[in-house]
């Protein structure tokens, strides 16, 4: 049952991705590179595919995920995929640290942040993810703070408003919402074969129609976003906060 259930929710993949490419839309022939992919996640695996500096989309997936306040299914750590020379890889793991700074993502590229660093990550031709710019906080035993910065092999002290104004990059990119994929359940009826091509088709949809309107699925405010940040570090859920965390099962 198991793997009868599988090919079904792969070829609906391949039955939704064709009709989505035939749209032609530029974002619907790429949302299907990642389609196979998809289907074979696990029951405790959730996914996004989100715009970055790269070529294609980029396939983000997780197991641990919380309520960011702002309605999405944020996370703190991620596998990101990407499409190299034909195939679809692992090319590496993101991680911020703290609740209060999800994994986000703009035309630059992917972020993780913590109370006291900031990275921001790229994805070169060759598909390998490297950083791209990183930025640290660090204090000596008089308290004293120094900052630095990382960037491509250069690294150099900062001032504090520079490494404010950097920070911002992070706080104006958009957190990344994850939802769930193939659900892999060995006794599956049909009914829930059924619900699952659903739910499959409509995740991707979303995904697809999220980037066409500029990848802001959620209608989030950045404003509001940097708001409850922050209000989030007032009430102690700052730089290593992880007790929000649901590990999906």
């Amino acid at each position: 049952m198991y793997k009868t259930k599988k090919i079904i929710l792969c070829f609906a993949l391949c039955v939704l991705i064709f009709s989505l490419c035939a749209c032609g839309d530029k974002s619907s022939d790429n949302a299907a590179i990642y389609g196979e992919t998809i289907a074979g996640l696990e029951d405790n695996e959730l996914f996004a595919i989100v715009d970055t500096n790269a070529s294609s989309p980029v396939l983000l997936v997780t197991s641990q995920v919380y309520d960011d306040g702002l309605g999405n299914q944020a996370a703190l750590n991620c596998e990101v995929y990407y499409l190299v020379n034909k195939e679809v890889k692992n090319i590496g793991t993101i991680e911020s640290m703290g609740t209060a700074y999800p994994i986000a993502y703009d035309e630059t590229g992917i972020y993780a942040a913590s109370g006291h660093d900031m990275q921001r990550f790229e994805i070169e031709e060759s598909g390998a993810l490297k950083l791209a710019e990183g930025i640290f906080e660090q204090f000596d035993d008089s308290g004293n703070a120094t900052y630095t910065m990382d960037k491509g092999d250069e690294t150099k002290v900062i001032t504090e408003e520079e490494y404010y104004a950097v920070f911002e990059k992070y706080n104006d990119a958009t957190i990344v919402s994850f939802s769930y994929g193939a659900s892999d359940t060995g006794n599956a009826s049909q009914a829930e074969v059924e619900g699952d091509m659903r739910h499959l088709e409509h995740i991707i949809e979303e995904n697809v129609s999220g980037r066409k309107s500029g990848g802001h699925r959620q209608g989030i405010d950045r404003k509001l976003a940097r708001k409850i940040r922050q209000k989030k570090i007032a009430q102690g859920h700052a730089v290593d906060d992880h007790e929000n965390m649901v590990q999906t099962q």
